[in-house]
């Protein structure tokens, strides 16, 4: 087990280190540069905690994608996001898909993430949205039917079961009745990310989470089969609309629930 946590120390040391080079690196070549929305981009090592990639240009064009997608399902699903008077992006980093709604009159948006520095630049640089900070297992500070959508993206696949469970019910709270709820998780087209003992497990129906103990980091992975989603995790809610791989920006399944 030591040897574990001094590997995850060491990981950590790396990735900072990296991420303030790359960080110091790209304030040279491009200064205070605007994305092509106007708005800044973040500084690569806020980046990658959120893609998984240290490129502030990549963060960008997957946000773009991310919030493309959004829109494009909700399309199918005869619903426009400005139907909507107030939005929470659930896992929110620093605002990856949020700042593409910067231009929509009359909606309301809020983010919320676990991570206090990736907040921090999002309140300074991102005016247009209230964002605010969670624990791990707390109760969000919205009251409850606040929102009419609520989207988490690439966010259920960095939880343990429980934990699972837990932010599954805190969203539902915060729905209002007949709200929609757009989740992505790692479903069956990932499953070659999987030993075989874990894909066993996975084929049989139930959650896959590889090191649990580091849940709301991106070193715990959640592996969701379609059976496990609709039966444990959905419950009682509608399944309106389901794409395996349905998420272009982040390769994973999509669900609308309400």
């Amino acid at each position: 087990m030591k040897s574990v946590h001094l590997l995850h120390a060491g990981r950590y040391a790396y990735r900072k280190l990296t991420g303030q080079w790359k960080t110091f690196h790209w304030r040279i070549l491009h200064g205070n540069e605007p994305a092509p929305d106007g708005l800044p981009y973040p500084p690569p090592h806020l980046c990658f905690p959120v893609a998984a990639n240290y490129d502030p240009v990549h963060f960008f064009s997957t946000g773009k994608t991310g919030a493309a997608a959004i829109l494009n399902i909700l399309r199918k699903n005869g619903r426009k996001i400005d139907d909507f008077e107030r939005i929470l992006d659930f896992g929110c980093g620093c605002g990856r898909i949020a700042r593409h709604w910067q231009n929509l009159e009359g909606l309301k948006i809020y983010g919320t993430d676990i991570n206090p520095k990736l907040i921090e630049w999002s309140r300074k640089s991102l005016t247009f949205g209230q964002f605010s900070t969670n624990g791990l297992e707390s109760a969000l500070e919205y009251a409850d039917n606040s929102f009419d959508f609520v989207y988490a993206v690439a966010v259920f696949g960095h939880f343990r079961e429980e934990l699972q469970k837990h932010w599954m019910n805190e969203l539902r709270r915060v729905l209002k009745p007949g709200g929609f709820l757009l989740i992505t998780i790692k479903g069956r087209d990932r499953i070659g990310e999987l030993n075989e003992e874990e894909a066993a497990r996975f084929r049989s129906g139930r959650l896959v989470v590889i090191e649990p103990e580091w849940s709301g980091a991106n070193y715990c992975l959640a592996y969701h089969p379609d059976s496990y989603f609709r039966n444990v995790l959905a419950g009682d809610m509608e399944i309106l609309y389901y794409e395996p791989s349905g998420s272009p920006d982040t390769a994973q399944d999509v669900y609308l629930l309400r």
